[in-house]
C-alpha cells in the first residue's frame, strides 16, 4: 500500500472516530499507542481508547489494560489494568480472562478495597456466573481478600447452579481436599465429569485427563470416571495420524 492510500485510509478512520464509531476510535487509539502508520501519541491514544471502551469496544478495553499493565506513557497501575481487563472479560474477551488469571496467579492488582475487587463482587451479586467463579477463586486463594473456604464454596455453588464449568472444577478441587461442607461423592464426580466433557469438546484432552484422575482420586470406580475415560479414549482414537 502506498503512502497516499495510507493517508486516505487514516483520514477516513479519523473521520469515523470523530463521528462516534467505537471500532474506529479503538483502532485509531491503538495505532497512536503503537506509533504505527501515525506518529506515536500516547495522550491522544488514551483519549480515543477510553472513548471507545466506554462505548463498549472490547479491543479498546483490553488495550487499555495492556497500557496500564506495562506503564506505556502512564504510570504502571495494575489495579487500573485489572479493572479494564475485567470490563473486557465480563463481555467474554478470552485474552482479558487470561490476563486476569495471570494476575490472580501472581497475586497482583487485587489489593484490599481495590476497584477491580468491587467490580467483581458487584457482577457476582448480579448473578453473573463468571464473576461468581472468579470471586470464589479469590476467596479460595486468599488474593486481596482473607482466604475463606465457606465464601469460596458459596460463590462456586452459585455459579455451578448456572452451569459454569470452571466453578465445577474449582468446587471439585476443594471437595477433593476436604475444604467444602456437605458435599457428596456423586456431586464431586459429576462436577469433574462435566468439566472434563467440556474440555474434550474443546479438544483439551490433557485437562480432561486431569478431571479423570481427580474423579478416581476422590471416588474410585465411580461410573462417571469410566464414562469419561471411554470418551477420552474415543477422542484419542480420532486424532490425526491414528489408525
Amino acid at each position: 500500500m502506498n503512502e497516499h492510500n495510507k493517508s486516505e485510509e487514516l483520514k477516513l478512520l479519523r473521520k469515523a472516530a470523530e463521528d462516534g464509531n467505537p471500532e474506529a476510535q479503538g483502532q485509531l487509539g491503538t495505532l497512536l499507542a503503537l506509533g504505527e502508520v501515525v506518529p506515536q501519541d500516547l495522550d491522544e491514544a488514551l483519549k480515543w481508547l477510553k472513548t471507545a471502551a466506554e462505548l463498549g469496544d472490547l479491543t479498546a478495553m483490553f488495550n487499555l489494560g495492556i497500557i496500564y499493565e506495562q506503564g506505556l506513557g502512564v504510570p504502571c497501575d495494575l489495579e487500573e489494568a485489572g479493572l479494564w481487563f475485567w470490563k473486557a472479560a465480563e463481555h467474554g474477551d478470552t485474552g482479558a480472562k487470561m490476563k486476569l488469571g495471570t494476575m490472580l496467579l501472581r497475586k497482583t492488582g487485587f489489593s484490599p478495597g481495590s476497584r477491580v475487587l468491587d467490580a467483581i463482587r458487584s457482577s457476582a451479586e448480579e448473578e453473573f456466573p463468571y464473576a461468581q467463579t472468579f470471586l470464589g477463586k479469590i476467596y479460595m486463594d486468599g488474593v486481596g481478600l482473607k482466604q475463606d473456604d465457606a465464601k469460596a464454596e458459596y460463590w462456586f455453588r452459585k455459579a455451578v447452579r448456572q452451569g459454569d464449568e470452571g466453578a465445577m472444577f474449582n468446587l471439585g478441587e476443594m471437595a477433593a481436599i476436604a475444604r467444602t461442607t456437605e458435599t457428596t461423592e456423586d456431586e464431586v464426580a459429576q462436577w469433574f465429569y462435566e468439566f472434563g466433557m467440556t474440555c474434550l469438546k474443546n479438544r483439551n484432552v490433557v485437562k480432561a485427563f486431569d478431571c479423570l484422575v481427580s474423579i478416581k482420586r476422590v471416588v474410585p470406580e465411580h461410573f462417571l470416571s469410566q464414562r469419561l475415560e471411554a470418551e477420552i479414549d474415543r477422542e484419542n482414537q480420532t486424532k490425526p495420524g491414528r489408525e
